[in-house]
């Protein structure tokens, strides 16, 4: 997650002399990574990149801390200020009178809701924001929409904690008291949430209901529609929580609403910030849209954070940092992140702040000890032991070498998705009862674990078929094999498809790749093919390898295809099984070769691999056979003999002659043409 970060803003949560690049510069050695660093209006801004695991640090909050931490390294004072977590709540209170003349009625689930906070402010004036409330939320990639939604993403981009703000007036009472329910949702009902879309639920949502029992929130993702915050709004209910994470996420990928503060939730945020959260929006909604506190603040939070302490013995922090490190530089390594270590004599322990709640073992501990230390810090040193031996995955192997053999002989690689959509399982005739369907697919596209590459690549065909005379395309992926109630069994495989009618090319690609094997081409016999799916009559099959051949015009029609088009299939599953990688070398003759051509008359439909085959096995001193031509019913082929120990006669070559016209007419029934 990336997250643009305003160098004004950021100083107001950090002190420090450093300059923007110098901010850059050492933050991406030890924490977050700067990827760039632009101005706007003047105004320095870094485009930073969060890994998924630190939500704590998705915020100018959070940035900031690093920096406080980090820049020190370098010989730059940094100080963390305004930090949230010393927010008092009769600080802010005290300038805001509240009243406390409304009243809700709330309910909760303390596992689906960890946290709920809230407040009534009374007295809203709902218009534009001023200008540095616009201009620090649209420098950080957010478009400023009124006074109330803009301190609720003020908020969330400052501390990291999304906001909600509700329309008081809309939220419907139950016993004349306004009410609301957080609970999981039921299957198939139904809410229309701030975008204008209606979502079916699946079940199992975390959802708000008021007391008539509307749907008014669809929790850590996005408001409702019902109970959104207008121009004429008088009251609202400022609302901050956390959630139990993998729900967040559940819902955000089945519903394919996917919202930043979805993107928090689903990653679990810490409860303890959520109250100074709250003071700010009261302190904030005060300043900007002369709101007043109209109720207490609803704090429901049965199971508090409980601190844990995470141990490390100094013997393996040494060892993993290869450098041994003094006690007061640990100190001052996790202090300013806010750890409270702990040293002994053996070891490091230290009580997690309730923001890092990624550390949880010992090497956790480990690696904040050495990305602030400087992993630049860090000497490269030889292992004492002998290097481990790792075995080289030959699937891979083989796979790399197919991809630059194709490559160099001008085919195209490419990568389509592992999922196809029930159209082209229907249009292929595929059994979707031994496939897998998706639960949960985020398009229609992708539906079904695919059984076969062919779909995908014809599909990759017809979108780029017009770009050039001459397409040759092939991917080498998984696919995946039904096994009932298991998971599915994925099984390598090659797919080269060619744009026109390209047998012979396909067949010359087929018995390449066979050579490239070390495995011997198989035989074939023409009646195969009226049994293979998907080609037309120009077809032949590779034993349990494979086939080519021509793609039917009934698939290709279906697919919007006018074009011919040439498919080869191998299965590299079998390939790599049977793969011989002991090579035979025959020394170069001495002696040269002595031709012969033949034209034969044959009958119809003799396979020309078949007479080839029987020529060259005839006789050990025939070392080649090639067709020269072909016309109607004549074949010519080209015999080349060789002997690796004497000169070759005409004597020589007499009787081998003979036997061949011999086997030719006894097997194919053809005769030497006058």
């Amino acid at each position: 997650m990336n997250i643009l970060v305003p160098d004004s803003w950021l100083r107001e949560f950090l002190t420090t002399k450093a300059t923007p690049q110098q901010i850059k510069e050492y933050l991406s050695l030890c924490g977050p990574s700067v990827e760039r660093m632009h101005k706007e209006n003047g105004e320095v801004i870094y485009d930073i990149e969060v890994t998924g695991n630190r939500p704590d640090s998705m915020s100018i909050l959070g940035i900031a801390r690093e920096a406080a931490a980090i820049l020190p390294r370098f010989g730059i004072a940094a100080k963390l200020k305004a930090d949230p977590y010393t927010l008092q709540k009769g600080s802010t209170l005290g300038r805001v009178e509240p009243s406390r003349t409304k009243t809700l009625t709330i309910k909760t689930d303390s596992v689906l809701n960890p946290r709920w906070t809230s407040v009534i402010m009374d007295n809203i004036k709902v218009g534009p924001s001023p200008n540095w409330l616009k201009n620090r939320l649209e420098t950080t990639g957010i478009r400023s929409l009124n006074t109330i939604v803009d301190v609720t993403n003020y908020i969330m981009r400052a501390f990291g904690q999304p906001v909600h703000a509700f329309d008081y007036d809309q939220v419907l009472p139950k016993n004349g008291v306004r009410t609301m329910i957080l609970r999981a949702s039921k299957k198939g009902e139904r809410i229309i949430t701030l975008d204008g879309k209606t979502h079916s639920l699946l079940g199992d949502d975390i959802v708000i209901e008021d007391g008539s029992g509307r749907l008014i929130d669809l929790c850590g993702i996005m408001g409702a529609q019902n109970s959104s915050v207008k121009s004429s709004t008088k009251t609202i209910v400022l609302f901050m929580q956390t959630y139990e994470p993998t729900h967040i996420r559940k819902t955000s990928m089945s519903r394919a609403c996917r919202t930043e503060a979805a993107g928090l939730f689903e990653k679990g945020l810490d409860p303890e910030l959520v109250l100074p959260s709250v003071l700010k929006g009261i302190e904030l909604i005060a300043q900007v849209a002369g709101g007043k506190v109209a109720s207490k603040i609803y704090d429901i939070y049965p199971k508090p954070h409980n601190p844990y302490v995470v141990s490390v013995t100094k013997e393996k922090l040494t060892t993993y940092l290869g450098v041994s490190i003094s006690d007061k530089e640990i100190v001052n390594i996790l202090a300013p992140l806010g750890f409270k270590p702990i040293l002994t004599k053996s070891s490091v322990s230290s009580q997690i702040p309730s923001y890092r709640r990624d550390v949880k073992i010992d090497v956790d501990l480990i690696e904040e000890v050495a990305r602030i230390y400087g992993y630049h810090n860090i000497k490269p040193k030889l292992p004492s032991t002998e290097p481990p031996v790792t075995q080289l995955d030959s699937t891979l192997t083989w796979e790399e070498e197919i991809k630059i053999r194709l490559r160099d002989w001008g085919y195209t690689e490419t990568y389509t998705y592992s999922m196809i959509s029930e159209e082209l399982m229907d249009i292929f005739g595929l059994d979707k009862t031994k496939a897998y369907k998706i639960s949960n697919p985020l398009s229609s596209e992708w539906v079904y674990m695919r059984p076969t590459l062919t779909p995908s690549l014809l599909s990759c065909l017809r979108n780029n078929i017009d770009l050039k005379d001459e397409l040759k395309l092939f991917e080498l992926s998984m696919i995946y094999t039904y096994r009932p109630n298991d998971l599915p069994l994925e099984n390598p495989s090659l797919v080269v498809i060619w744009k026109g009618d390209a047998f012979k090319e396909a067949k010359g690609l087929a018995e390449a790749l066979f050579l490239l094997f070390g495995i011997p081409f198989p035989s074939y016999d023409a009646r195969e093919s009226s049994h293979l799916t998907w080609y037309t009559h120009k077809a032949l099959k590779l034993g349990d390898y494979g086939a080519f051949g021509v793609v039917s015009p009934i698939v290709l029609t279906q697919l919007g295809i006018k074009e011919q088009v040439t498919r080869l299939y191998l299965d590299l599953s079998l390939l790599l099984r049977d793969a011989n990688v002991s090579k035979q070398y025959i020394p170069i003759p001495k002696y040269p070769p002595f031709y012969e051509d033949f034209t034969f008359v044959v009958p119809p439909k003799t396979p020309i691999s078949s007479m080839m085959e029987a020529l060259k096995s005839s006789d050990p001193l025939i070392v080649d056979v090639s067709l020269l031509a072909q016309y109607k019913d004549t074949q010519t082929y080209h015999v080349t003999y060789q002997s690796q120990e004497k000169n070759l006669t005409a004597k020589d070559i007499l009787p081998i002659h003979n036997k061949l016209l011999t086997i030719i007419e006894n097997t194919f029934q053809a005769r030497l043409k006058e």
